[in-house]
């Protein structure tokens, strides 16, 4: 998806501040939560999110959103991930 086109749908949503975030292949990112709820888009790339006995695989194009304080895991694709993230203001 358009970085331009994914900004503007988070923007679309009441979201002000947004940031990019870049994950090496095979990058893992163990349990944690978030005190916002996770509103993502994906650039380019694959982001696999694990989360109350749920697996995600997510792709370019794919929305994602997750209530806050629901702990899960991140696991990147073969070619990384890139993402715009909506960030509490």
């Amino acid at each position: 998806m358009d970085k331009n086109k994914a900004t503007n749908l988070l923007k679309e949503s009441g979201h002000y501040k947004i940031v990019e975030i870049k994950m090496k292949p095979g990058e893992f990112v163990d349990k944690h939560i978030h005190d916002w709820n996770v509103d993502i888009i994906i650039l380019q790339g694959s982001l696999q999110i694990n989360y109350d006995n749920n697996v995600k695989v997510l792709s370019s194009g794919d929305r994602f959103k997750l209530k806050n304080n629901i702990e899960h895991t991140d696991y990147s694709g073969v070619d990384g991930v890139f993402f715009l993230s909506a960030r509490p203001s």
